[in-house]
């Protein structure tokens, strides 16, 4: 093959049929020649090794122009477009130099292999033996992927009726190897699609792919093929469009069903459009140049309402489930949620993204659940614009866009692609909060996001002596409350009946909700006995919703945004399970942590706040432990604790800057102005 593309390799099959013609004629002049003087002189007894060293010379010519032939066939069809086997070119006219790479051997293994598939294999009845043959020689189609060249040359001559057909005659002998057989032709012709054009006759079949059909089981047939094939992004988009989604955007109202049986056995959508989507899925540019360009010029709509036009067919569409998955991995790769950094995004996928929010948004909880992991991860990719999203403090009323809100002040480590109004923000976040094993998944991304940037909030107004950490705090109880509402709003009167928040709310707060990342943990042990409790008089459902809950509030691990709500049921939360802690104490301490292992400058703790084990500053937690652990039977491990708390307290008063700005923080942080104010500017 070339090593280069600025390499030739050209071939004149008028040229080459010349020299063919030329050499037959010397070889039979030779053939004459040796056996009229082999026969003259043997008259005379005269011995004849040269002459029959010449007849084997002609002999050699002969096979030669066997071989000549051949190639001007090869070099033909390669050069020529791609003609049905088994016919002559013609040369009329003269046909010049075609180029093509310098390995013909290779490409007459190829055309053999078109020649046994197309005019042989793939034209017989269904049999097992069939079956057989076919899973017979698909490792030697694989192998085509090794030589790019020599893989473009079978398809090109592989005839247009086996290629576009080619999913469904493989299924159609039986064979029980049809998918393995089909990963092997899409391997081929993947190889082909991303090499360089260097057979001329592949042009045709690569236009061919993307081109629209009359059919809908041929369109099937070439996605199904394209599939497994990791084609180009422009070849994705191309056919995804031609094949289906351009139609579908100009006429949704359509049963877009096919293949159902073949498609099962595949592991591949029944659903044209699910393909095409499939299709597109794992390549970013692919899907972002698809939904641009969907529907042509004929089709007027914008990328928000294109994707809000396929989420109406999900939700009417018999075969939705499998639109759905396909339609959600589509849009996170048209994000690229996995293969950039958050709070790093393109300008591209971050324009994509935020269409996928306004689109998906307004259905709130009754997103397709096939897609709602997909908004999931959508949502931890682009944790810094749900976080800016969240914000109160300025420009409450700004509409989501990409230019920087009016006022708008932007804080250390929070680096946005766009800004999202709250509204929008909310709508998004109610399409994944209704299941709690997404909430979850958010929920560990935010708060390592949360501790990450208060950390490096407080490193920095250690150096210039600013306010970002109460700042980012303020954002950081605004994402909460909005999230608790957004929970609320999908899943908390749907599944819980009131004793059960109520007690649930209770014996959450008097345990101590989780950690700070890097620091020992209750949570666990807390959550078990919880559990068992509460086993004793719930349902299976109520315990259900209790897990639900604690993942909600132990991953902010300062979410004092249930409290107010819990004091609501005072009296019957009291009567179940006695006095409680005041949860939002806890915070001063988890904020005065924080900023003590920055740097923040105080007096020197006490010893009893000094931790033996790590030497640092104890957390709540640690605190919390010791009371239990020193109270002992019979005793109240609240009074102890508060005893400890009241040396931390002394501490940070002492310290008034420190205290000014852990009250602060952590009142931001508890405050229900997040959970209120979304329902005011949403």
């Amino acid at each position: 093959m070339l090593a280069d593309s600025d390499e030739f390799c050209g071939i004149d099959p008028d040229e080459m049929g010349q020299l063919a013609v030329s050499l037959r004629g010397a070889a039979d002049r030779l053939t004459a020649f040796s056996r009229e003087y082999e026969g003259k002189l043997g008259r005379y007894g005269i011995g004849t090794p040269a002459l029959r060293e010449i007849a084997d010379i002609a002999e050699w010519g002969g096979t030669q122009v066997s071989m000549l032939h051949g190639r001007i066939d090869l070099v033909g069809n390669l050069g020529a477009g791609a003609p049905e086997l088994g016919g002559a070119v013609a040369m009329t006219g003269g046909q010049g130099l075609v180029r093509l790479p310098d390995d013909l051997e290779s490409m007459e293994v190829a055309q053999g292999l078109a020649r046994m598939y197309g005019n042989d294999i793939l034209t017989r009845s269904d049999s097992d033996a069939l079956a057989n043959l076919i899973h017979d020689h698909a490792d030697e189609v694989a192998a085509l992927a090794d030589n790019p060249q020599a893989a473009a040359a079978f398809f090109a001559l592989l005839p247009v009726k086996s290629r576009d057909k080619l999913p469904s005659l493989l299924m159609a002998t039986g064979s029980k190897t049809a998918k393995q057989d089909l990963a092997a032709f899409s391997k081929a012709l993947g190889a082909a699609l991303n090499a360089p054009p260097l057979v001329p006759a592949f042009a045709k079949v690569r236009e061919d792919l993307a081109k629209p059909v009359g059919s809908k089981i041929v369109a099937w047939n070439r996605l199904a093929l394209l599939k497994g094939a990791n084609a180009p992004a422009k070849v994705r988009s191309a056919a995804a469009r031609a094949l289906v989604l351009d139609d579908f955007m100009k006429n949704s109202e359509q049963d877009w069903r096919t293949n159902s049986s073949e498609a099962g056995k595949y592991g591949l959508p029944s659903d044209l459009v699910a393909l095409g989507l499939e299709v597109l899925a794992g390549d970013g540019a692919a899907v972002r140049e698809a939904f641009a360009g969907m529907g042509g010029t004929d089709v007027k709509l914008s990328q928000v309402e294109k994707m809000k036009r396929l989420l109406g067919y999900i939700d009417h569409a018999s075969t939705g489930y499998e639109v759905a998955d396909a339609f959600g991995r589509a849009l996170e790769s048209g994000a690229e949620t996995t293969t950039e950094k958050p709070g790093q995004h393109s300008p591209a996928a971050a324009a994509f993204a935020m269409d996928v929010m306004l689109a998906t948004g307004p259905m709130g909880d009754s997103i397709p659940e096939p897609a709602r992991e997909s908004m999931v991860t959508l949502a931890t990719s682009y944790i810094h614009e749900l976080a800016s999203g969240a914000r109160f403090d300025k420009a409450v009323d700004r509409a989501s866009g990409f230019k920087m809100p009016e006022n708008w002040v932007s804080l250390p480590g929070v680096t946005p692609a766009f800004y999202l109004s709250v509204g929008d923000t909310y709508r998004f976040m109610k399409t994944f909060t209704g299941v709690e094993r997404l909430t979850v998944r958010f929920d560990e991304t935010a708060a390592q996001f949360r501790y990450g940037t208060l950390t490096a909030a407080a490193k920095l107004d250690v150096l210039n002596k600013t306010r970002n950490f109460e700042d980012t705090a303020r954002m950081f109880g605004g994402l909460a409350g909005m999230e608790f509402k957004a929970t609320l709003d999908t899943r908390g009167e749907r599944d819980a009946t009131d004793d059960l928040i109520r007690e649930i709310t209770k014996n959450t707060f008097s345990l101590g909700i989780d950690k700070i990342p890097g620091v020992g943990t209750l949570a666990e042990k807390a959550s078990e006995k919880l559990s068992e409790k509460l086993a004793e008089k719930l349902s299976e459902k109520a315990v259900g919703f209790m897990n639900e809950s604690w993942g909600l509030t132990k991953t902010y691990y300062v979410s004092g945004l249930l409290d107010g709500w819990a004091g609501s049921f005072e009296t019957r939360v009291e009567a179940a399970t006695g006095a409680r802690s005041n949860f939002v104490i806890r915070q001063k301490y988890d904020m005065a942590y924080l900023l003590h292992e920055a740097g923040y400058p105080t007096s020197d703790p006490p010893a009893e706040l000094i931790s033996k084990e790590t030497g640092n500053l104890k957390t709540y937690d640690e605190l919390l432990a010791e009371a239990k652990k020193e109270a002992g039977e019979g005793k109240k491990w609240e009074e102890a604790l508060r005893k400890k708390l009241a040396s931390y307290e002394r501490w940070m008063d002492s310290n008034d800057a420190l205290d000014k700005k852990v009250e602060y923080s952590s009142d931001s942080l508890t405050s229900e102005k997040g959970k209120e104010q979304t329902g005011l500017w949403s």
